[in-house]
Formats: C-alpha cells, sequence, structure tokens
C-alpha cells in the first residue's frame, strides 16, 4: 500500500468528524475513567502517563542499535525492567503535563507514596508497575488497545484501506512500545491542551461523557464537521438531536463522586456549554447560541482534529508499511 499524507487523515478526520468521534471520545472516556479510578485523580494520572511515555521511548531506542529488537506486549515486562530511565525534573513534568510546579511537586510525592512512581539512587524517579500489578495491568492495556483499535479501523474504513480490526490490534500488540509511545504522547498533549482551557481534568472527564451521547444522537442526521460549524442555524437545526444524562450516570461512568459530579457539571451550566432541566436534574450540551461554548469553538475544534491527524498519520502508515 501507498504512503499516506498527513492532509489527507486531517480531511478525513474533518469530514466525518461526528462520525469518527464517538469512537474517538469513548476511547477517551475509556482511557480518562481508568487512570481517574487507578490513581485517584487525573493530575497524579497525567504525571504517571508522562513517566509511561518516556519509558516507552527508553525501550523503542533498543530498536536504534537492533532493528529485531522485540517491542511486543509480550515482552514488555521483561523490556521495562531492562531499561535505564533517565532521570526526570520537576520542571520539565510540569511542563509536559501544563500542571502548575507545586501541584506537579505534591503530586509526585504522594505517586511515590503510593509506589505509583519509583525514586532510585540520586533520587531519580521512574515509573515502574510492581509485579502484582502485572495481570491487572495487561487487562488493562488490552481494553484500551481494543479502543484505540475501534478508532483506527473506523477512519482506515472512510480511507477506504483493507485493515481489518483484528489485524489492527494483532499488529499494536506486535510492536506495542513503539505503537504506545505515540499513544501516550498523543494523550498528554491533549490533556495538556484541555488543562490550559479547563484547568481542571476531571471537567474534561465528565464532559467528554456529554459529548458521548450528543454526537452519537445527531451522527444519524449530519457527518459533516464544516457544515456544521459554518452557521448558527446549522446549530440550531441539529438541537433536536441533542440527548441529556444526570449526574448519577456520569459518576457511574467516570468514577468521580456524584457530588462533585454535580458541582463540575454546574460549573459547565454557568459557563454556557451546558444546560440544566430543572425538574429532571438533567444536563444537555447548549448547541443553538452566540456565546462562547469551548466544545464548539472552530479555533479548538480544528486544534484538536490536528492533533489526531498527526497521530493516526503514524499509526496508520505504520499498519500499512
Amino acid at each position: 500500500m501507498k504512503h499516506l499524507e498527513n492532509k489527507l487523515i486531517q480531511k478525513n478526520l474533518t469530514d466525518n468528524f461526528v462520525k469518527l468521534m464517538p469512537t474517538f471520545y469513548e476511547m477517551e472516556s475509556s482511557f480518562l475513567s481508568g487512570i481517574y479510578k487507578r490513581y485517584g485523580d487525573l493530575e497524579g494520572g497525567n504525571i504517571v502517563i508522562f513517566f509511561a511515555r518516556d519509558c516507552h521511548l527508553e525501550i523503542l531506542r533498543k530498536r536504534e542499535i537492533d532493528l529485531n529488537f522485540d517491542l511486543s506486549l509480550d515482552n514488555f515486562w521483561n523490556n521495562h525492567k531492562n531499561i535505564i530511565q533517565e532521570k526526570k525534573k520537576i520542571i520539565l513534568v510540569s511542563q509536559q503535563t501544563g500542571l502548575p510546579k507545586e501541584t506537579t511537586r505534591r503530586k509526585i510525592i504522594s505517586l511515590i507514596k503510593k509506589k505509583h512512581l519509583k525514586k532510585g539512587d540520586r533520587n531519580k524517579l521512574y515509573w515502574e508497575p510492581d509485579f502484582p500489578q502485572k495481570e491487572t495491568y495487561l487487562k488493562i492495556i488490552d481494553e484500551e488497545i481494543n479502543s484505540l483499535s475501534k478508532f483506527i479501523f473506523e477512519q482506515s474504513k472512510m480511507l477506504s484501506l483493507q485493515l481489518p480490526l483484528s489485524k489492527i490490534e494483532r499488529e499494536i500488540k506486535n510492536n506495542y512500545s513503539f505503537y504506545w509511545y505515540h499513544f501516550l504522547n498523543v494523550q498528554l498533549e491533549y490533556i495538556k491542551f484541555w488543562q490550559d482551557k479547563l484547568k481542571d481534568l476531571e471537567m474534561l472527564l465528565i464532559g467528554v461523557q456529554v459529548l458521548i451521547l450528543t454526537l452519537n444522537s445527531i451522527k444519524r442526521n449530519f457527518n459533516n464537521f464544516n457544515f456544521i460549524l459554518d452557521s448558527q442555524k446549522n446549530l440550531k437545526n441539529i438541537s433536536e438531536f441533542n440527548s441529556d444524562i444526570s449526574a448519577t450516570s456520569v459518576s457511574d461512568i467516570t468514577g468521580i463522586p456524584r457530588a462533585t459530579c454535580i458541582r463540575k457539571l454546574d460549573k459547565f451550566v454557568r459557563m454556557k456549554v451546558l444546560q440544566k432541566d430543572q425538574k429532571s436534574k438533567r444536563y444537555s450540551l447548549i448547541l443553538d447560541q452566540t456565546t462562547f461554548n469551548p466544545m464548539l469553538t472552530p479555533d479548538w475544534m480544528k486544534h484538536k482534529i490536528k492533533i489526531l491527524s498527526d497521530f493516526s498519520f503514524i499509526i496508520i502508515n505504520g499498519l500499512i508499511k
């Protein structure tokens, strides 16, 4: 198969935004909910993502001296124990995650206490899952690979590529550290983007749940991203396809306490991103409005599509090579 250009993948994401984004947001919901439940909050989890990404980078560098080096998921447990992870300064972790320096310092101390991060010689910090976590880790990764594969599979169908879902999953597992380095890299960039905008990562996880419902509801009627954002009239026309969700449902899916969900959802209401039905106490995305809505701002959407197209470009070309 021939090499695909990034601009073609970006056009595919843009033109089929409403069809593709439910799969992406479901992947994000699964990934972020898992991070929240494992580490207790998304800020600490984001720091672990940073260290895990660099662990995969060190493994990936083994290919520089041995083209046959085994990057597979099956060999990951051996690989991560046989690499030397570089020392990371707190300021670098702060810059990469978008978290304030003092917040980063506090979260790292907590992660060390909970044994999610380890401190080695000369106070070197690194990520190394404990052996008892092995089975749990592999189960989680298997689910995340499945979610990622579905997102890539949906894109490949619209690009007329013959990439069966089973082949995508198998390829990612066989070259796990290559694909997972890029997967975690895009997660860091995506989460940092929302950290800069919302200053509250729990709001990202909660907002994703509303977006999944809304996009699933309207994708049968619209599939062109540009058409939806071209005029305010179009947003009003699709309002009837909007869906709502309760704080209880959000809590059940994300693992975030219900009281916290209510507080964050109400904050979205004050931002005029969501509206709340006072009788049912359910929340829905505001589509027919001219005030600032970060979930619908074209510049934000285009930036997000660029992040995803850069990532998909690497993954899809790796698969068809």
